[in-house]
């Protein structure tokens, strides 16, 4: 039978109100009752909820995981990631979004704290100081791919300004002089540090006209639309991110443009659907895989006791894979 409440009560020899004080840490209790109440919650094995269990000192076996979107192909592929990791340590993921507002964020931290034993924060559009500022964690965090200067915060990121960097050279290196670069969110770590790689890479040569972007399929077609508006007309079309990229692919091919005879088109993450596209397209590998599983690890050695500033992890380099949508050569009949 299931133990309650009420066993606790009858166990401790107190009343159901002091369990639940105890429980919540709603009221003050004196020591030697608090004793008895823990106590008899570990001898009959009773199961609160999960702040309490922390109360308890009991692992909850939880990991909190909060990212700026869970849709698309780039977050189902991190969280798939990071679950496979968390269940290899018999822990589970309590997964929620910020949809890249502020507010979104800190709700969903409250709700989340002192439910988990550990959280990995992917917060873009804040650094890690910005979020230990208005937030007061009661667990071990480690932030992934979010700006921080503190060398004893534990962030895995990876080189957007570098992978951005390779493929300004590489459009630069096929000739190409006038350059359309859709951006990311304005207020995004990674697509800042993506813009700015691309800029100081390329050539001074280099004619580049930004458009707006947010990341998502719609915003990289609606820049196409307006790219193709342009007299002369940019020759290639550098997008912040493969959604975005797909996007402006989509649009070119619906007004009948020759990809990448007429106008190149690159992404950036290293999505499957970036190799599946017709024609392939250009990006940027993020070894999202890679990333999670060195995440998860991080927090679980942080969780057993090892001190923040022994785990510094190094910024990831990436790699450029060129494809079919920027080069004409590369392209093969099909048999």
């Amino acid at each position: 039978m299931i133990p309650t409440v009420h066993d606790v009560a009858h166990h401790a020899k107190v009343s159901i109100s002091t369990v639940s004080r105890v429980i919540n840490d709603s009221a003050p209790v004196s020591p030697e009752r608090r004793e008895r109440v823990i106590a008899a919650i570990k001898a009959l094995k009773f199961s609160p909820n999960p702040a309490a269990r922390r109360l308890l000192g009991l692992a909850s076996r939880t990991i909190g995981v909060i990212l700026p979107s869970i849709t698309g192909e780039f977050f189902a592929d991190l969280l798939s990631g990071l679950d496979t990791t968390a269940k290899e340590h018999d822990y589970l993921l309590m997964v929620s979004s910020s949809r890249r507002l502020e507010t979104d964020f800190l709700a969903v931290f409250e709700s989340m704290n002192r439910r988990v034993d550990g959280m990995v924060i992917m917060v873009p559009e804040l650094s890690a100081e910005q979020v230990l500022s208005v937030v007061n964690p009661v667990f071990p965090f480690v932030f992934l791919n979010t700006e921080s200067r503190d060398q004893n915060v534990n962030t895995v990121n990876f080189d957007n300004y570098g992978g951005m960097a390779n493929v300004a050279r590489h459009i630069s290196s096929l000739g190409h002089t006038r350059i359309a670069f859709i951006r990311g969110p304005d207020d995004a770590f990674d697509a800042q540090q993506r813009l700015q790689g691309f800029l100081e890479a390329a050539p001074g040569e280099l004619e580049i006209l930004e458009y707006p972007g947010d990341f998502s399929f719609e915003s990289g077609y609606d820049s196409a639309q307006e790219i193709l508006r342009m007299q002369p007309r940019p020759t290639a079309i550098v997008a912040a991110n493969d959604l975005g990229a797909l996007g402006a692919l989509r649009a070119l091919l619906e007004n009948g443009i020759s990809v990448p005879n007429e106008i190149a088109v690159t992404g950036f993450d290293g999505t499957k659907s970036a190799d599946f596209a017709t024609p392939s397209l250009t990006t940027v590998n993020v070894p999202i895989d890679v990333l999670a599983a060195k995440a998860v690890d991080i927090l679980i050695r942080r969780i057993s006791g090892v001190p923040a500033d022994e785990l510094h992890c190094p910024v990831m380099p990436l790699e450029l894979i060129p494809r079919e949508s920027s080069i004409r050569e590369m392209r093969v009949p099909y048999l």
